[in-house]
Order: structure tokens, then sequence, then C-alpha cells
């Protein structure tokens, strides 16, 4: 309130009554009364050019029963405060009016403004649009834990608050299928699936150079679901998604996984089959030569007793630009070695780069498609067993 007559404070209440008047202008008044702690000194009448103003939805009155959603109190979910016929003059239908908690607007007008790709590389997510999309995963597993479903989740339907700094989405405008349950339920995370593909369109649009196969990868995933099955499961694997993989995700995929999965024959033989970019060492901000060096290193040391062979010898030890293995066991030894090696990591304004950042600004799809071809190998085993023939890799 201006001025100020008491000090900005959180204030415990309970809404008591409710009720919705017409003014002569033609607007609404919303009159409230509330309980209020007994040890709370009273306030201010509030003069008519002061009356705070609320957030009201006008809904149909047929879309009564969606708002109940509205009452699961849920930190991802647009909480509604009262709810109220509204019969007015100038509205020829029966609607309701919906105060709901306050917030900031469509979510789209955040994203306009939100960065979509990763801190100094060019790859789709950045770290913000990751935690925007968490929470929209978690509120629609809430809604299918409790029985219920949002009915036309689009990337309009959701709305956001900022909370200390931080944004909070909010799912509003619930709707009414004529469907199954569990139907409904899929088809909320297929729509997360489209919320993904227009988030991924809009930032191709913005920058044609941005790399999206790890949000168009995702994207397809959940647009494809056609099978009820997989809800009990879907939120966690739809977190444990590469797109929700941030540096030491990926840091652990390449120092854990990638080396045993290189002692796997047919793992090898799909990378080496593999349709890759050669050759593969082009740039990479001083990342290959640093890891050429490191290798030389190791060789005199280890293998020639700490004298030095010549450089013609020691040159059987550098990666060879077009063997994708010698990729694979560079990027893999670079993450498992980047102490060694990033102080030669430099961008091209010779700032120090980490290997992540240097890894996902010049191979962004790298990751992605290690992890296809190393899913092939453990579903091919699963299937094995149902005498199926797929290339699971092609699909995964």
């Amino acid at each position: 309130m201006e001025p100020a007559l008491v000090d900005e404070k959180l204030i415990p209440w309970e809404l008591n009554k409710f009720k919705l008047n017409p003014s002569r202008n033609g607007d609404v008044i919303a009159h409230y009364q509330i309980n209020k702690p007994s040890d709370l000194t009273a306030t201010a009448q509030l003069s008519p050019m002061a009356r705070p103003l609320v957030c009201l939805h006008l809904k149909e009155s047929e879309n009564l029963p969606k708002i109940s959603i509205m009452n699961l109190r849920h930190r991802y979910i647009l909480r509604v405060e009262a709810v109220q016929e509204l019969q007015l003059p100038v509205l020829k239908q029966k609607n309701i009016a919906v105060v709901v908690e306050p917030h900031d607007g469509p979510l789209t007008c955040f994203l306009v403004r939100l960065v979509l790709t990763e801190r100094r590389s060019n790859a789709v997510p950045s770290q913000s649009l990751r935690d925007v999309i968490r929470q929209i995963v978690e509120a629609i597993e809430e809604l299918r834990i409790n029985g219920v479903y949002h009915g036309n989740l689009t990337i309009h339907n959701i709305y956001h608050s900022r909370v200390g700094g931080a944004i909070v989405v909010k799912l509003v405008n619930f709707q009414n299928r004529d469907i199954e349950l569990e139907a409904a339920q899929l088809m909320d995370w297929v729509g997360l699936g489209n919320i993904l593909h227009t988030i991924s369109t809009a930032a191709k649009f913005r920058d044609n150079t941005a790399s999206c196969s790890i949000i168009d990868h995702l994207a397809s995933k959940l647009m494809a679901l056609t099978s009820t099955n997989c809800l009990p499961s879907i939120k966690k694997d739809t977190l444990d998604d590469m797109f929700f993989w941030d540096t030491r995700r990926r840091t652990m995929f390449y120092i854990h996984e990638i080396p045993k999965a290189l002692n796997d024959n047919d793992f090898v033989t799909r990378v080496k089959n593999h349709a890759w970019p050669l050759p593969w060492d082009s740039k990479h901000f001083g990342l290959v030569k640093a890891m050429n060096d490191y290798r030389e290193e190791v060789a005199v040391r280890d293998k020639h007793k700490g004298v030095n062979p010549g450089p013609e010898v020691l040159k059987q030890y550098h990666c060879n630009g077009q063997d994708p293995i010698h990729n694979v066991q560079c990027m893999s030894g670079a993450y498992t070695h980047q102490d060694k090696i990033e102080k030669d990591i430099k961008d091209d304004k010779d700032k120090r780069m980490s290997v992540d950042v240097a890894v996902q600004k010049e191979q962004p799809e790298l990751c992605l498609a290690l992890r296809r071809l190393l899913a092939g190998r453990v579903c091919c085993l699963w299937l094995n067993k149902y005498c199926l023939e797929v290339h699971i890799a092609d699909v995964v």
C-alpha cells in the first residue's frame, strides 16, 4: 500500500467470505472477509482508489469440475483462492469468476527473454530451460498420482511467477477430455513433447547454428508415446534423459560408462559403423593437442623408461582424426584427465575453457550419439528374450 502503513511481511490468513459485485462503470469489485491472527494489529481501510488488484480468470461454467484440480496446492499448479458464479448484463452466458494466486503472466513472456543455449556453447538446453521443463514434469506427475490430468497442455496454458528471483511455472486452463483417464494422462506427456518442439523451433529461429539435437530427441520420444504402460515410470525415465544432464552427469558418463563400453566388441562395432563427420579433430580449442601432448608424456614415462624416443615414435600415440574410436577415447580421456590438460584449452579470445565446454561447443551431438549406441546394446539384450529383430540404436 502507498503510503506503507505496515512493514512488508508475510501474514497468514484464511479466506472466510468472498463476493463479486459489478460497479456502475462496468468493473467487477471483489469483496473479501478474512480471518487473521488475533495478535495482528488491525489494518487501515483502503479508499476506493487504493483497492488492490487481484488475478481474475473468467471461465465457462462447464469447466467448474476441472477447477477443483487447482486446489491440489502444488507449487507448480496455479492455486485457486475463490470461485463464484458470475451473472452480469454484459455477459450472454453463465460464467464463473476464478480468483487465483498472483502470477506474472504466460510462460511464453518469460521464454522470449530466456537464453536457451548452454553457457559458452551453442547447445540447447541451458540450465535455466532445464529448470523450467523439470518443473513442468513435476506438475504433470503430480496430476497423475492424484488421479487427474490437465487435458490441454500447451505452451500457452502455462503461467509463471517470480519467487525470490527464481521462476516458478504454474499450470492453468485445465479441460475435460472424453477419453479414458490413463489415455488423457498420456496426452499430457505428449503435450510436453509438443512444448519442447515449439521451444526448439524458436531456438533455431533465433540462431540457425544452435544445436537442438538433445531437445529434439526428448521431444520426439514424448510425442511418439502411444502406450499407457509407461505411465508409472515415465517421470523417472524423462528426468534421466540427456536433456536434464548437467556438466557433472556428462563427466560421469565419459569417465565411467564409456571406458566400460569400449570393452564391448558390439559397441565398438556400432561406433565404427556410425556415420560420423570426419575428420573429427579439426578444432576443439586445443583439447586434442593437449591430449596428444599428455599421451606423449605418459608414453615416455611408462613405455620408454623416461627416455624421449623422438617425435616419429611418439607420433604413434597421437589421436587419428579419421578413426571414430580414437574420437571416443580422446574425449573420454579428456574428461578423465581434465586437471592435466585444461590449462591448454582456450577459446578464440584466449580465455581458458573447461573440457565440457570445449566438447559441447565442438561436438554437441557426440554424447547423445554415444548414449544411443550404448542403449542399443542394452536394449538388444532385453529384446532377444522376445525374439525381436530391431536396431534399437535407431529409435531409442
